[in-house]
């Protein structure tokens, strides 16, 4: 990856250069500020590892709370369809983050709101870590979910920053592969810390990993918003020359009250409910992340209830999603440095977004068929090996799906990406907040076998959707007043 860095021009200096032409004072020494962002690969480098840590850590923090719902139903005498909120909770706060923190990272530049959030979100994680009653604990569960949101929120922000569209599947792969394998640690992590000591060390971890990774985070990550490059150098060329003119056009933007809440609440849902392309994808992306806190709700029935396992053991056979994850995000490097890459440089560097979607489509086959497979080898009598198998196809396919509906999304709504996210991000928490309320009952209801099956049909019946996209995208956005993509 570090070879292709090489040969692209930096992503950030071309932005910055288009940034100067709205200048409103301009001189050599700006420039050659803004020239000086990087040995790019370190920059990029810099950027890629952090981001996927923060992410990391907060998606960890999201499914981390399922593996002590057992010992805190038991603590405060209730059942565990209540303490099941305190995951769906979380996930109710990363409903409302990404229409906070995607926009709030195009005024003030992507560092300081990631950095903010997750500090914010591991400070209300003392009160589910401290708290003495139920009320405490849920609600420091929301708030930390609402902050906690803010490395999920501007990631496709930071990515379309420093990555043009030819080399961006690549990093985008390595981040959402944490991304998506962090909720499947978080059980696993949980379930032996549940099993050694008390439940409230399940929110230590996450505490301790998000205060730290935030204080060296901010001391050594750099920004990547182009405007806000620029903001931060002009300031430094002012105060150097002592000349007040010296300005960049993010210091005369105003933010007003119409002005926040027009173009950064209201614009992520002009742009969901006017873009087939945004509406149709981001439905079918939301079923597959709920389906994933499903799979956290499900495993310890079929593994634990029906198998018999101790609850760390149990979690361990979340390894085959993990797996599938790994070998998800190995196809899609492949694919796109073997098909995707060398297809744009026999056209001259130009490609359609639409060839994103043969490896979705792929991944769209992949789990219904894994979804089988873990529905009718959950019996006793079959050895429990196939069926932590039918998780490597589960995971593999929801990740393909995952990563190439993002890539396509971004390559779509390139100047919106973030608010193109935030309505995404939205509406993918709603899923995932709502599914695991009736995982239980489904699953004791209709047993491990036909409670996978109903799941199985619904994402069979998705499968067209990338399969419409791929044959007719091109036409939807031509039609598009917002899908602005730039070969």
């Amino acid at each position: 990856m570090a070879r292709s860095h090489n040969r692209s021009h930096s992503v950030i200096y071309e932005r910055m250069k288009e940034v100067h032409s709205d200048a409103v004072h301009r001189t050599g020494d700006v420039e050659h500020e803004g020239a000086s962002m990087g040995n790019e690969q370190v920059f990029q480098q810099v950027l890629l590892q952090f981001s996927a840590l923060f992410n990391l850590v907060v998606t960890i923090s999201s499914s981390i709370f399922a593996s002590a719902e057992d010992k805190v139903a038991t603590e405060f005498a209730v059942g565990q369809e209540v303490t099941v909120l305190g995951t769906s909770l979380f996930l109710v706060g990363y409903i409302v983050g990404p229409l906070l923190f995607g926009p709030l990272s195009e005024k003030f530049g992507r560092k300081w709101p990631l950095i903010v959030g997750v500090c914010l979100s591991s400070v209300f994680g003392l009160m589910t870590t401290l708290g003495q009653n139920l009320a405490t604990i849920f609600i420091g569960r929301f708030f930390a979910g609402l902050f906690g949101v803010a490395p999920i929120a501007v990631l496709g922000g930071i990515i379309t920053d420093c990555w043009n569209a030819l080399y961006r599947g690549v990093a985008l792969a390595f981040c959402i592969c944490l991304v998506f394998a962090g909720p499947t640690f978080g059980p696993i992590v949980g379930g032996f810390i549940v099993e050694n000591t008390s439940w409230r060390w399940t929110m230590w971890v996450v505490v301790i990993a998000g205060l730290a990774l935030g204080f060296v985070a901010v001391f050594t990550y750099p920004e990547s918003y182009p405007p806000k490059v620029l903001q931060i150098r002009a300031k430094s060329i002012r105060r150097k020359m002592d000349n007040p003119t010296i300005v960049s056009p993010l210091d005369l933007e105003g933010l007003s009250l119409e002005k926040v809440f027009q173009l950064y609440l209201v614009r992520p849902w002009v742009l969901f409910f006017t873009e087939p392309i945004l509406v149709s994808l981001t439905f079918y992306q939301a079923f597959i992340y709920g389906l994933m806190y499903v799979c956290y709700q499900s495993y310890p029935i079929a593994f634990m209830e029906v198998r018999g396992w101790s609850q760390g053991f149990a979690s361990l056979a979340l390894i085959g999603i993990i797996v599938g994850v790994v070998m998800g995000t190995a196809t899609v490097v492949i694919y796109n440095q073997l098909y995707f890459k060398r297809k744009v440089q026999a056209n001259d560097g130009k490609f359609e977004p639409e060839a994103r979607l043969p490896l979705m489509i792929f991944g769209g086959c992949l789990v219904p068929t894994g979804l089988f497979w873990y529905a009718w080898t959950s019996d006793p009598s079959i050895p429990w090996p196939s069926e932590v198998c039918a998780g490597i196809l589960v995971g593999w396919g929801m990740y393909t799906i995952f990563i190439q509906c993002f890539s396509y999304i971004i390559d779509c709504y390139t100047d919106m990406a973030n608010s193109a996210m935030a309505a995404n991000g939205a509406v993918r928490s709603v899923f995932g907040a709502v599914f695991p309320l009736f995982a239980n009952y489904m699953y004791h209801n209709l047993g491990v076998d036909w409670a996978s099956s109903l799941v199985g049909f619904l994402a069979l019946v998705m499968v067209p959707v990338p399969i419409i996209f791929y044959y007719y995208g091109a036409r939807i956005r031509a039609r598009s007043k917002k899908a602005r993509f730039r070969s």
